[in-house]
């Protein structure tokens, strides 16, 4: 066997490689092009209380509202989810190194999206404040298409690449990041089960989103 055709083999079988981890584990995607686009992480302290915030990125903090500081946010936050008497919630953007999809996830046709967001964001433990203000950004934000790939981000993944280091710790946390891709044809995909989330004590809720260009 001459040296060429070891090459081949070799190239023939990390491909092969490739395909059955994506076919088992799910898309794993190396790339720093995919921005998580606003998360919102709001607050809601048992009493009027200020709140340390830390991210963990894996990648780069591109937007922050308000300055996002090297050691962390420390803001004042009432119980009603204030923060220094002026936003609704801490907001970034994040250029992630790593993106691992799911393989389960929904289509959704475009004109139902609306609809879609407003029953499951409440499944997924959002209040009517977090979801209408997830459908006032997100509405906007993706461009019309026949129908939208929708997949939810493992509580791993979110763990480990976007990491929130709160203090006090809170008593109940609900991360919900979406990827969304624009398709043109309909096709059928597993539908993960949603469950909810119940919402007790100090709460910390984060919705945010990875859009595929």
């Amino acid at each position: 066997m001459n040296k060429r055709i070891k090459i081949l083999l070799i190239i023939f079988g990390a491909l092969l490689l490739i395909l059955v981890a994506t076919y088992y584990f799910g898309y794993i995607i190396n790339t720093n092009l995919h921005t998580d686009k606003k998360p919102a992480i709001y607050l809601y302290p048992t009493e009027d209380t200020r709140i340390s915030v830390k991210l963990i990125v894996n990648g780069t903090i591109s937007k922050d509202i308000p300055k996002y500081p090297k050691d962390g946010w420390d803001v004042f936050t009432t119980k009603e989810g204030l923060i220094d008497n002026q936003y609704d919630y801490l907001f970034y953007e994040a250029k992630l190194n790593e993106l691992e999809l799911p393989e389960d996830g929904w289509i959704v046709a475009y004109t139902d999206l609306d609809n879609w967001f407003e029953i499951n964001l409440k499944q997924f433990g959002l209040n009517q404040k977090e979801t209408s203000q997830f459908k006032e950004y997100w509405l906007k934000e993706l461009p019309k298409s026949n129908y939208y790939e929708i997949r939810l981000l493992s509580k791993d993944f979110i763990n480990k690449n976007m990491q929130l280091i709160i203090d006090p710790t809170p008593d109940t946390i609900i991360r919900i990041q979406f990827y969304f891709r624009p398709i043109k044809e309909l096709k059928e995909i597993q539908n993960p089960i949603i469950i909810k989330s119940t919402r007790k004590g100090f709460t910390v809720v984060e919705w945010g989103g990875i859009l595929d260009n």
